[in-house]
């Protein structure tokens, strides 16, 4: 009995570190970004959207909605808001997201590439503001050990319209450093109380 209750104790234990060494990593690139990303990962690429495009999104094993206040449009090339100085939230509402990625940049009124800060925050309140040069080095992607719920594209500046591109959506394809080493230490526990038993 003393054996299973320090099994029990010791997968107690486990969780709870698990949870404390929960992290995000921020890729500024898709393809170091897309290294960390399982098989089975949806993207979108917003392509041939309608000025009044959809707010639902789905492919594979994962779905989301995107929205702002005053509703969306579509550039036929992304997706962004309707009117300026408003957040655009994407809400994932179906898979265990833990990794997300795209480019996320504003525009000016006729859909011209503007050099501004965006910030972007996810649901496990993560937050990184950045000032792309380019729609090109727009580009942020993030890993976590936690399950992401949401993002929210921040409000760009006066009179600019929040963008996103290229938006991919799936798991993790790795535990991050910290997990993974609890994991073998937990591992390691078991069997040093197994081997003290005989």
């Amino acid at each position: 009995m003393q054996t299973a209750q320090r099994l029990v104790l010791a997968l107690g234990l486990a969780a709870l570190s698990a949870s404390s060494f929960a992290a995000t990593t921020v890729y500024t690139s898709s393809a170091s970004f897309l290294t960390h990303v399982a098989p089975g990962a949806y993207t979108e690429t917003f392509n041939g959207l309608p000025s009044t495009p959809p707010d639902s999104f789905a492919g594979g094993a994962f779905a989301y909605t995107v929205s702002a206040p005053d509703g969306l449009y579509g550039s036929g090339e992304f997706l962004g808001t309707n009117l300026p100085d408003e957040a655009l939230t994407v809400t994932f509402t179906s898979g265990n997201v833990t990794a997300v990625g795209g480019n996320f940049y504003a525009t000016n009124i006729s859909d011209t590439f503007q050099a501004v800060a965006i910030t972007l925050t996810l649901s496990d309140s993560t937050t990184v503001t950045f000032t792309p040069t380019s729609a090109a080095d727009s580009y942020r992607g993030f890993a976590s050990t936690l399950t992401i719920t949401s993002l929210t594209i921040a409000s760009p500046g006066v009179s600019l319209y929040g963008g996103l591109d290229n938006l991919t959506v799936g798991v993790s394809a790795v535990p991050e450093p910290a997990s993974a080493l609890l994991m073998a230490l937990g591992v390691a526990g078991l069997l040093v109380a197994g081997r003290r038993r005989y």
